[in-house]
């Protein structure tokens, strides 16, 4: 399941180019063979990782693996969105995550693939144009910070609370709508109980 993190573009961009337009080849299996890569390499299994650097929790180093960082990315046109569409052409897309100041004419942003097979296809788009501007597309450095995930219980507590104050908020627009309502009569309902 593919999720997308806060923090898109504010104008779409036009439709990336599809890898065929580009002249590369996904192949047998959605592979760019590695000569299309670096003529230096024979084989996927033979591409260098780099070094993880500093403290890093080994829990998270397959996701860091598993991500990309991309940059050179127009601030204002430069979706989560658009980027989730472009990187499914070379593997499953787990999760996206925009960063940088919108602000600034450029921001970055990390993509987190399935399996660590898709980040050669990524980086061969180093280079290649999205939009008005080249991508710097490189190996991450750390994993994307994901939202914590919630308990069954923490979920059923937070639409207790949600369904609380829908409660609460029916009983004031019921009372500023008919002021004597409120005091004499009980509204029961299936989803929301009574009140």
């Amino acid at each position: 399941m593919t999720s997308l993190m806060p923090g898109a573009g504010l104008l779409p961009i036009p439709t990336p180019t599809p890898l065929t337009a580009l002249g590369v080849s996904l192949g047998n299996f959605g592979a760019i063979p590695a000569a299309a890569l670096d003529p230096n390499i024979t084989a996927l299994g033979e591409i260098p990782q780099p070094p993880i650097m500093g403290n890093v929790d080994p829990s998270k180093i397959d996701e860091i693996r598993r991500t990309v960082y991309v940059g050179n990315l127009n601030s204002q046109t430069t979706t989560a969105d658009q980027l989730l569409e472009f990187f499914k052409q070379v593997g499953e897309v787990k999760f996206v995550r925009m960063a940088g100041d919108e602000t600034q004419p450029t921001r970055f942003a990390f993509v987190e693939f399935a399996d660590q097979t898709s980040v050669p296809r990524a980086l061969a788009f180093n280079g290649v144009m999205f939009g008005d501007r080249p991508l710097k597309i490189n190996h991450s450095n750390n994993a994307i910070v994901k939202p914590p995930e919630m308990t069954p219980q923490a979920a059923a507590k937070e639409l207790e609370e949600v369904m609380k104050r829908v409660r609460e908020a029916q009983s004031f627009i019921s009372a500023a709508i008919e002021p004597g309502w409120l005091h004499s009569t009980s509204i029961c309902n299936d989803f929301l109980g009574c009140f």
